[in-house]
C-alpha cells in the first residue's frame, strides 16, 4: 500500500495538466535550486539538451518541437544559466521575421471573440511576457495564427508542437515558482 501511495504522488508531481493562468506582474527569471533539481530529475527526459559549460548555459528544447526550420517555425527553448540561478524562455523562430514586431492572432473556438498578442521588443523580459500571454491564451482554448509571407497560418503546425510549447512554458513557470 505504501508503494502505491508513493507511486500516485510521483505521477501527480510530474503532471503538467493545469488550467491556472499566470500573473504577468509576478514573472521572474530566478529559480530555486530544488525546482531546478526536480526539473533535471523528472522533466529533463522530455527535452533535447545542449550544454555550453564555458558560459554556464544549458539549453533545453522540447523533443516534440518543430525540427524542420527550412520554412516557418516557432519554438521555445528554456535556457538555464546555472551560475546565477536563472532560466530564460527564449523564442526560436524563422530568421526572416523580426522578433520585435512579431504578432499572433487568436480566435476563440466557442465564440466570435478574437484578438492579438504582440511582442514589444527583443529583450529577454519581452520574450517572457509575450510567451506568458500566449500560454494564458492557450488555456482559454483558442486557435492561434500568425501572418507569414502575407498568409494567415497556424502558429503551431500540429497539436504536438502546440503541446511542446505549453509544456515548456509550464516547466518554466514551475521552475520560477509561478506554478
Amino acid at each position: 500500500m505504501k508503494k502505491f501511495v508513493i507511486l500516485i504522488l510521483l505521477f501527480s508531481a510530474c503532471s503538467v495538466n493545469t488550467s491556472k493562468k499566470i500573473e504577468l506582474d509576478g514573472l521572474r527569471f530566478n529559480y530555486a535550486d530544488d525546482a531546478y533539481i526536480f526539473f533535471r530529475n523528472m522533466r529533463q527526459t522530455n527535452y533535447d539538451l545542449q550544454v555550453m559549460e564555458e558560459g554556464g548555459w544549458r539549453i533545453y528544447r522540447h523533443e516534440e518541437r518543430k525540427l524542420d526550420t527550412s520554412d516557418f517555425y516557432f519554438n521555445i527553448s528554456l535556457v538555464v544559466n546555472w551560475r546565477v540561478n536563472r532560466v530564460y524562455p527564449i523564442i526560436e523562430m524563422t530568421k526572416s521575421i523580426n522578433k520585435a514586431n512579431f504578432e499572433v492572432i487568436w480566435e476563440s473556438i466557442e465564440s466570435e471573440e478574437s484578438g492579438k498578442i504582440s511582442m514589444e521588443g527583443e529583450k529577454r523580459k519581452d520574450e517572457m511576457i509575450f510567451s506568458a500571454k500566449l500560454y494564458n491564451k492557450m488555456i482559454d482554448e483558442v486557435e492561434i495564427f500568425t501572418t507569414y509571407q502575407n498568409n494567415k497560418i497556424p502558429l503551431f503546425e500540429n497539436s504536438e508542437q502546440k503541446e511542446a510549447f505549453r509544456i515548456s512554458m509550464y516547466d518554466f513557470f514551475r521552475m520560477t515558482g509561478q506554478l
